[in-house]
């Protein structure tokens, strides 16, 4: 009797732990079939940058904070090559000028002091030309400036707007539409046939009288 009861619990621990390991079989298995069923209808987490898609605003701020990237958030991959582009060209335009201002500027405070410099014996060789120079390569350097602040506020502009554009509606029920018209004269209420005009907006169509082709 006593080996029978030892029996009986071995039997009923086994199918206890065999039950639990069904259960967490069944448990894996939906959760399986719910990523399936999630990626089989195309669902995708949502983030900041998927949720109210497309965003004017997040567009600009990411070009603001690293340009070239509102571009890639508006889905527009072959446009950031051309602002970094842009931005290389301004960076390369500034370090040209203010290397030859520098290089100017140390000549002309050394042919004030009576000493040799860059462009001793040179045609530019005169306390006039040098100065002019200098002046001409810091003007430049400034400008370059200019243009370089004009791009990187531009390029935040464009994911901005092109964002906006991305949001518009352009299907075919945006186009006019002229259709017969008939309208009924006060006070006999005479019928009068004409021309419609209907003037989709927002998805609502609005109608606008159209000049008759047939009077009373």
């Amino acid at each position: 009797m006593k080996y029978f009861f030892s029996l009986l619990l071995i039997i009923v621990c086994s199918l206890n732990e065999l039950s639990a390991q069904q259960v967490d079989t069944i448990s894996v298995d939906m959760a399986v079939t719910e990523i399936q069923l999630d990626s089989l209808s195309g669902k995708k987490k949502e983030n900041w940058f998927n949720r109210d898609y497309p965003n004017p605003k997040k567009a600009a701020l990411l070009s603001l904070i690293l340009p070239g990237t509102g571009q890639l958030y508006n889905k527009r991959w072959w446009k950031a090559p051309l602002v970094y582009g842009a931005i290389t060209g301004m960076v390369l335009v500034i370090d040209y000028n203010q290397s030859l201002y520098r290089r100017l500027r140390d000549a002309l405070d050394l042919k004030r002091k009576g000493e040799e410099h860059e462009f001793t014996g040179t045609t530019i060789d005169n306390l006039s030309t040098l100065r002019n120079l200098r002046d001409s390569y810091d003007k430049n350097t400034q400008t370059a400036y200019v243009g370089l602040i004009l791009v990187y506020t531009l390029q935040a502009m464009e994911a901005f707007v092109d964002a906006h554009l991305k949001g518009f509606d352009v299907n075919d029920d945006l186009g006019f539409r002229i259709k017969p018209d008939v309208d009924f004269v006060a006070p006999l209420g005479q019928p009068v046939i004409g021309i419609g005009l209907t003037i989709p907006l927002n998805g609502r169509p609005l109608e606008k009288a159209g000049r008759n082709v047939m009077g009373r």
